[in-house]
């Protein structure tokens, strides 16, 4: 018998009770971090600065509407790591509420690392196509957890799925048989396709503990083994989640993503200077290490770096 809206493939499924409760702690935790910062006058800071452009270093656990709120005040900086590209600028380049500054683009609230700020309407019209043409480079590392239903054969995937919001509102993925497909609720809402682009640099077994939001059966006791692996990832389409979903599709949810069947805390054995390691994870390890774009004035190519956060040191990205 067929059904009349297609089904959600297997892997990953909706996150359990624990992961919920998890996940909703998480939230009231970031929302206090960000109005304590607010208050506090904590800046932002950017990687990359023009008068056209600039790049902002997203700190984790920040939501993209409380950055545009920092935006929409002037509270950037720069620091000596700082690029700055013009030559009638300094470091002292000032960032002001009366510019019409717009963040073009989306990052989860986990992720950290390069988010691009338009500061006029030329650009704003530029950048916010580019990004919507897919012809913006976006590279991002992740720490997953190397499952057993990762098989290990390839290290170097592309990921061709369909996608969608499935019942009850979960971002979730579909056959790409179904691409085109309507989904419950609106007709008019359709699976729509999504890539990435996966590459597993490095699998880590020596040391390595993890730890899940559900007590393991005794037959995950005996598949489960703790091993992380450090990927790179770059997403060729833009959708809500879309790197979370596909690792965990091949058996490599982040480290961190309760939400999608990942631990909710990884620890390693050695030298160690990254606070992480010690504690529960606050969130998914995923950060946009890289993004290339068109310069919305000139039309040369600019290609911005993030300094990697210390979970990705610790574990060798190079």
């Amino acid at each position: 018998m067929s059904t009349e809206y297609p089904k959600p493939t297997l892997r990953p499924g909706p996150p359990s009770d624990a992961a919920r409760a998890i996940e909703g702690e998480r939230a009231e935790s970031c929302e206090r971090a960000a109005r304590a910062d607010a208050a506090a006058g904590v800046p932002l800071l950017a990687v990359y600065v023009d008068d056209d452009v600039y790049v902002l270093n997203k700190p984790a656990q920040t939501y993209v509407h409380d950055i545009e709120r920092l935006v929409e005040r002037g509270m950037v900086k720069c620091d000596d790591a700082t690029t700055v590209d013009n030559r009638a600028t300094t470091r002292d380049v000032p960032f002001n509420a009366s510019e019409s500054a717009r963040v073009v683009h989306r990052l989860d609230r986990d992720t950290s690392g390069c988010l691009v700020v338009a500061r006029n309407r030329d650009a704003i019209r530029s950048l916010s196509a580019q990004f919507a043409d897919g012809t913006v480079q976006k590279t991002y590392v992740a720490l997953c957890a190397a499952t057993a239903d990762y098989d290990g054969v390839e290290d170097h995937r592309r990921v061709f799925t369909g996608w969608g919001r499935a019942k009850y509102g979960l971002f979730r993925l579909y056959d790409a048989a179904d691409i085109g497909r309507a989904l419950p609720g609106n007709k008019k809402v359709k699976v729509k396709h999504a890539e990435t682009t996966i590459i597993v640099e490095r699998v880590i077994t020596d040391g390595v503990a993890l730890r899940f939001c559900e007590p393991p059966t005794a037959d995950d006791a005996d598949r489960r083994r703790h091993r992380v692996a450090l990927a790179r990832c770059s997403p060729l389409t833009g959708r809500t989640h879309q790197i979370r979903l596909h690792c965990a599709s091949l058996g490599l949810p982040l480290v961190g993503d309760v939400r999608y069947g990942g631990p909710i805390a990884a620890t390693r054995d050695g030298p160690i200077d990254a606070p992480f390691s010690a504690r529960r994870v606050a969130g998914a390890l995923l950060h946009a290490e890289r993004v290339a774009f068109r310069h919305p004035k000139s039309n040369l190519r600019v290609d911005v770096h993030a300094p990697r956060p210390p979970w990705a040191r610790l574990y060798g990205a190079p």
